[in-house]
């Protein structure tokens, strides 16, 4: 392969080699950084991960003031002083894309995904071959960083056992069945429990008419699961083994993956004319083969619509499904980010939202190859710039890309541009005509043909005036035409021959008509940062009422100065968006105080919003609560305004007032934090944890750094978790936020003995913060859970009992839930499994009050436990399963999938179901060790005791209630080793 002059090598022993020549660097330390700055490649890279990667979670006081000579050396070292850069945050080396051999490993396992996903097996396998090629060894192998290894290190090496897989599938499908046997020999040999390649060799083998030799395969990898986990092979590894048995004819083709197409295309557009040759053009690109398509064109001419009407012509030829998103590139509005776009198609395209990634690099990937193999078109509507386009391409030969934008997106496309001019006169007539009726169109034929070239035959000035003329008397089109056709000789020249200009007169006329109140809105509106506006919204824009607010904007919409978009929402065409901007400067609005009503209109709802849901997490400090609001209309006014709190966050991030940013995330973090909007939440933190660091608030980047902890520990991310809170300081009203989830992580991570000291700490703090009373019931839930993880029930539930008690008479809703749900789990253990009933049944209640889902599917499962071991196995199954439908709908917690399939492995066993018990708990087993969950895999070792047992494999059940047994004792949980050993007894 063609390299730069500069080369760098992190997939084995660090490299690097400058004009051809090798340049060491001798010193470990300098290595680390490195090796830490070429992974993060083009990228800042914080100078506090350096830290962690160089010193590890305890750094000596001085690293801060050392860092920067290492570089210094560093630089030195490599030759270049111009190499690595000082950015405001850290550090970035910046590198061609063939420099590095980690980026061209990456594009080439891409290439060759695309390459078998269009069947080009042969090239697939010669593509693959070469991106294996770079490896020389295990990835960073000198470079002496713990941090680095158990992280970075392992990654690469997954992402090179994951290509050598798609090669080996590939191979088998040319049929070089022999030629890979001996590859999966060694590998099943070094990686024994990973099942994927035990499932290649035993179909390889199968091919190769060694029929006897794929069955040893399997029980060699029986075996190899038992003797390392404890665990019978997964359902897929059996599958395979019966087919082998069986001879099934579909052993030789791989099962096709499953996917549940999609459809985002908006409707199509009423009274769609013209445009007829560019139509046959686009629909014919893309009907006969994949394609890239940049439709590009001045503001106002129709491109959305356009791309519209070809996406539902061609949507029988991408039956996977079609794609749609605003990217608000040439909007005063914030552009989309790209990680949220990934993110929100790969919510439509059915990945679960524990899956979906928050680093954009592996959003791309997951993606790409989400999309691998399949036919769906992707539109990318209002397009800036080609940097904003290419994360977002499919890269797949079955997928095709339209994309709108006003300027000419080139190249690195490589696609096709049409460009869209102005309607022609007849077509521009025919849309007036439509509209203004049979009648009209006879009657003022010439009156119409002067309005549209007055218009310059642009679609969106044709409806503007369009929005000023339907329903009014014929003879007012004329009066409308001289109208639009005064002011001075250039003005008319300008409409004309400037698309622009003629748009803009179109605008003069029909603001000019309002009146002087629906004006004000107009320009007031252009200076909302969100996709959208609520007339609440547009009465704090206004400061007036919001019946006033809510008449203005219908006057708008009649106008078409606004469009509606769902109930009670208004937003406003980009182009409108800065006409209405352009406005309130020339009328000298304070911008300032009109955004500032806005945005604290924001945090005084989202406050009286978690007054209701959330009560625990207002602070005293909080602005007073208005009028009382409903659950559901509380839980619908944060689904409505998502997306206008958040772009309100940033805003605010890097605007200002800096203050609001992490004030409006405290507001809103308890809802965020539960429905699955990862990747736009962690941005929006992120975003007001920097306008923090820049106030020097030391309590409100405490803050933003605990529900940066929270939403990692949703997405089962335990340690980056823990990692999160190390680097908080917490002081002041942060100490019970840092402290209550400081124990969560721990208890979940099994570390009770931290988890113990977090919750006693939020103890000792009610005496500091009086004013905060579920500080208290915070600690004791926490105390009470770690009792009953214990084993020690009474005193788990003298903590919960206290703190159910304070939570009621402090109306704590979701803090008496969870103490409730806690209690009744203690009750279970020791077999009141009526008043457990009761219990958890009251906690599920307040939690759909809230609107906490992942909460509830917890209580779920742990209820169908307390049904089915009271002898309600019906309504136990039934429980079970709309639990087990709630979390899998959600993504979620890792963890609480994992309760609610050891829940479902229990009741399946007393409906006299082991085999199917055995696998749920297998699946939990699974989850709980994914996540470090350990509580859970001892909850799952216990219950394959008993359905093994059931299911007549006792000596796999002696094995489990072995391992149950050690792993409880290890862990101090109590109740579980004294029922592992009374199962041992039984076995023995």
């Amino acid at each position: 392969m063609t390299l730069s002059q500069d080369e760098f090598g992190v997939l084995g022993p660090l490299v690097v080699r400058r004009e051809g020549r090798i340049v060491p660097v001798t010193a470990a330390k300098h290595r680390i950084v490195l090796a830490t700055l070429l992974l993060g490649a083009n990228r800042s890279v914080p100078a506090g991960d350096l830290i962690r990667r160089v010193w590890g979670e305890t750094p000596p006081d001085r690293a801060a003031q050392t860092l920067p000579v290492y570089v210094m050396r560093l630089r030195r070292a490599l030759g270049d002083p111009q190499l690595i850069h000082t950015t405001p945050t850290g550090y970035r080396i910046d590198l061609p894309h063939d420099a590095l051999d980690l980026h061209r490993f990456d594009a080439l396992a891409e290439e060759g995904a695309a390459r078998a996903a269009a069947d080009d097996f042969a090239g697939a396998c010669a593509v693959f071959e070469q991106a294996l090629g770079h490896w020389r060894g295990s990835p960073l192998a000198d470079v002496p960083s713990e941090s680095l290894h158990e992280t970075e290190a392992s990654n690469l090496a997954e992402r090179r056992l994951r290509v050598t897989s798609e090669l080996i599938d590939v191979k088998l499908r040319l049929g070089r069945c022999d030629e890979v046997i001996a590859d999966l020999r060694r590998l099943t040999a070094q990686h024994p429990l990973r099942e994927q390649f035990w499932s290649q060799l035993m179909v390889a083998l199968y091919r190769a008419d060694r029929q006897a030799d794929a069955l040893d395969a399997f029980r060699q990898a029986s075996t190899a699961l038992a003797r390392e986990l404890g665990v019978d092979p997964s359902d897929g590894l059996r599958a395979v083994h019966h087919a082998i048995l069986t001879g099934d004819p579909a052993l030789h083709q791989p099962a096709a993956n499953s996917w549940a197409p999609v459809s985002q295309l908006p409707a199509p557009v009423g009274n769609f004319v013209g445009r007829g040759a560019e139509l046959a053009r686009v629909t014919g690109l893309l009907t006969r083969a994949a394609a890239t398509v940049v439709v590009c064109g001045p503001p106002g001419v129709g491109k959305t619509a356009f791309a519209t009407s070809v996406g539902h012509a061609v949507r029988d030829r991408y039956p996977d499904g079609q794609l749609y998103v605003n990217l608000r590139g040439h909007s005063t509005s914030p552009p989309l980010p790209t990680s949220a776009v990934l993110a929100r198609f790969l919510r439509a395209m059915g990945v679960r939202a524990d899956h979906i990634p928050v680093d954009e690099d592996d959003l791309v990937r997951g993606y790409r190859a989400r999309l691998r193999g399949r036919r769906v078109l992707i539109t990318l509507d209002n397009a800036a710039s080609v940097e904003q386009v290419l994360p977002l391409l499919p890269g797949e030969p079955g997928c095709s890309v339209l994309i709108t934008s006003r300027n000419e997106l080139r190249d690195p496309l490589r696609a096709t541009l049409v460009r869209l001019d102005v309607l022609r006169g007849d077509e521009a007539w025919k849309l007036l005509a439509r509209s203004l009726g049979p009648e009209a169109a006879m009657a003022q034929f010439d009156a119409i043909a002067e309005l549209a070239r007055l218009c310059g035959y642009l679609p969106l000035a044709l409806r503007i005036a369009l929005g000023n003329l339907v329903g009014l008397p014929h003879a007012d089109i004329a009066s409308y035409v001289d109208e639009l056709r005064g002011g001075d000789r250039l003005s008319a020249l300008a409409v004309d021959n400037d698309d622009t200009a003629a748009v803009r007169r179109a605008f003069d006329l029909s603001y000019a008509a309002l009146r002087p109140a629906a004006a004000r809105l107009f320009r007031l509106v252009g200076l909302a940062p969100g996709p959208d506006l609520s007339a609440f919204g547009a009465a704090a824009l206004l400061d007036a009422p919001e019946a006033e607010a809510r008449r203005l904007l219908e006057e708008l919409a009649s106008a078409h100065l606004v469009q509606r978009v769902g109930v009670d929402r208004f937003a406003v065409h980009d182009l409108l968006h800065d006409y209405a901007a352009d406005r309130a400067a020339a009328a000298g609005e304070d911008a300032g105080s009109a955004r500032r009503r806005l945005f604290e209109w924001y945090l005084r709802t989202a406050a009286d919003v978690g007054n209701v849901l959330y009560p625990e997490l207002r602070p005293p400090s909080a602005p007073p609560v208005g009028t009382a609001l409903t659950a559901d209309a509380a839980r619908a006014w944060l689904t409505a305004e998502r997306p206008s709190v958040l772009a309100a966050t940033e805003h605010c991030a890097s605007e200002g007032p800096l203050e609001l940013s992490w004030q409006l995330i405290d507001a809103v973090s308890g809802y965020f934090g539960t429905h699955g909007h990862h990747v736009e939440f962690v941005r929006a933190i992120s975003a007001a944890l920097g306008a923090a660091r820049r106030a020097g608030d030391a309590d409100a980047e405490t803050s933003m750094l605990v529900w940066l902890a929270a939403e990692h520990r949703n997405l089962g991310n335990l340690r980056t978790a823990r990692r999160y809170l190390r680097e908080a300081s917490p002081s002041g009203r942060t100490l019970w936020l840092h402290a209550g989830l400081d124990g969560v992580v721990n208890l979940e991570l099994g570390e009770f003995g931290a988890a113990a000291d977090a919750f006693s700490r939020m103890m000792d703090l009610t005496s500091v913060l009086p004013s905060i009373p579920h500080i208290r019931v915070g600690g004791l839930a926490g105390l009470g859970a770690l009792d009953l993880m214990r084993g020690d029930y009474p005193s788990a539930k003298a903590h919960l009992r206290e703190g159910l008690e304070l939570a009621r008479a402090a109306e704590g809703v979701n803090m008496v839930a969870t103490c409730a749900a806690l209690l009744g789990r203690c009750h279970t253990a020791e077999g009141d499994y009526p008043r457990a009933v009761a219990l958890l049944r009251q906690a599920l209640a307040d939690w759909y009050r809230t609107g906490a889902r992942h909460a509830r599917a917890d209580a779920m499962a742990h209820l169908a436990t307390a049904l089915c071991l009271g002898g309600e196995h019906p309504e136990a199954l039934r429980t079970a399963q709309r639990s087990l439908a709630l979390v899998q709908e959600l993504g979620g917690s890792p963890r609480i999938e994992c309760e609610v399939h050891n829940a479902l492995g229990l009741v399946l066993r007393h409906l006299g179901k082991p085999g199917r018990a055995v696998a749920a708990h297998l699946r939990a087993l699974e989850l709980a060790t994914a996540c470090d969950y350990r509580y859970g895999a001892a909850v799952a070792h216990l219950h394959l005791v008993k359905a093994m047992a059931s299911d007549g494999r006792r000596a796999d059940a002696t094995r489990h209630a072995r391992i149950g047994h050690e792993l409880a004792t290890r862990s101090d949980f109590g109740g579980i080793a004294a029922l592992a050993a009374g199962l041992l007894a039984e076995l023995d």
